[in-house]
């Protein structure tokens, strides 16, 4: 008979996409054991593997980049059936999360590139991740 193995955690998540590994982070930092499931291998998540990039209102590149303008590209884009407070929090938190993946560099190979995204105003910019290496595509 197979002996099953068990574990304690305060926290399992499932999946290491980039929303997954984002939890992971956050429930560490909150001194919770954590675990994380995926049915892939770490670094070939759909996250890393759709290779789209981020969409965020940074403000470095046109000084009329900012979150009102991400807020009113992200509504239009749904055709207004998006839900207003879910864009507005992302839009303001957008640029934050963008640095602090920046920071920690997941699997950058090079300089960052920024870009008009389709569909935005002019002053959208979108910072993207060379190679397969990208953050989520959250807009």
């Amino acid at each position: 008979m197979t002996e099953i193995e068990r574990h304690s955690y305060d926290v399992v998540v499932i999946g290491a996409g980039g929303s997954g590994l984002r939890a992971a982070i956050e429930a560490r930092q909150a001194g919770k054991k954590t675990a994380i499931i995926s049915k892939s291998l770490f670094g070939k998540a759909h996250t890393v593997m759709a290779e789209g990039g981020v969409a965020a209102a940074m403000g470095n590149a046109n000084a009329k980049d900012d979150w009102q303008v991400h807020f009113r590209d992200t509504m239009r884009g749904g055709k207004f059936m998006n839900s207003w407070r879910m864009a507005e929090l992302h839009a303001k938190e957008a640029p934050d999360r963008v640095w602090e993946l920046e920071a920690w560099a997941p699997c950058s190979t090079g300089p960052k590139r920024e870009r008009s995204a389709s569909g935005t105003s002019a002053a959208m910019s979108t910072r993207g991740w060379p190679t397969s290496a990208t953050a989520p595509a959250w807009r």
